[in-house]
C-alpha cells in the first residue's frame, strides 16, 4: 500500500486498512506490549436522512466538517481513521488515562455545541496496545449504545 492509498481524499484521514496494518503490528510486536491505547469511535447520526434532504454534496460537507471538528477536539494528537462512509476512529497511543479523559471530555462538549449535525461516540482504554481489537470492539459497542441513546431521542 502506498502512501497515497492509505488516506482518505475527502477527509485526510488514514483508511481503515492503514488501522488494521497498526493493529496486526501491535499484535505482533512486544514493544507495543506497555504502550496504553485509547480508542475512539463516531458514527454521523442520521446522515442518510440529512443526504436525501439536502443531497450529496451538502453530506460531503458534513463529513468533513465533523472530521475536522474531531481533530480539533482532540488537538490533533491521535491518529485519525475514516472506516465507513460516516464512521471515524481516533488511536491515542501512549497517552496515560487522565489525558485521554481530557480528550473524550473535549470532544463531549464539542458535540454538545454543533447544531446542525451530531454524531454518537464509544470509547475505550486500555493499558497495552496489544489488546487494541478489543478496545476497538468495546468502542464500537459503546458508539452503538450512544447511537441508539439519540435515536430514542430522535425517533
Amino acid at each position: 500500500m502506498t502512501i497515497s492509498d492509505k488516506y482518505d481524499v475527502q477527509t485526510g484521514y488514514l483508511k481503515k486498512e492503514a488501522f488494521e496494518e497498526f493493529a496486526d503490528m501491535a499484535e505482533r510486536e512486544e514493544k507495543f506490549k506497555s504502550v496504553p491505547v485509547g480508542v475512539l469511535f463516531t458514527d454521523i447520526n442520521d446522515l442518510k436522512k440529512y443526504h436525501d434532504y439536502y443531497g450529496h454534496a451538502m453530506s460531503d460537507l458534513q463529513i468533513r466538517k465533523v472530521a475536522l471538528v474531531i481533530e480539533e477536539a482532540t488537538k490533533c494528537m491521535g491518529e485519525y481513521y475514516r472506516f465507513g462512509g460516516d464512521e471515524f476512529v481516533v488511536v491515542f497511543r501512549g497517552f496515560n488515562k487522565e489525558t485521554f479523559d481530557r480528550y473524550m471530555k473535549c470532544i463531549a462538549d464539542v458535540r454538545e455545541s454543533l447544531e446542525s449535525i451530531s454524531f454518537a461516540v464509544g470509547e475505550c482504554y486500555i493499558e497495552s496496545a496489544k489488546d487494541i481489537r478489543s478496545a476497538m470492539k468495546t468502542a464500537y459497542e459503546n458508539m452503538r449504545a450512544d447511537k441508539e441513546r439519540y435515536h430514542a431521542r430522535h425517533p
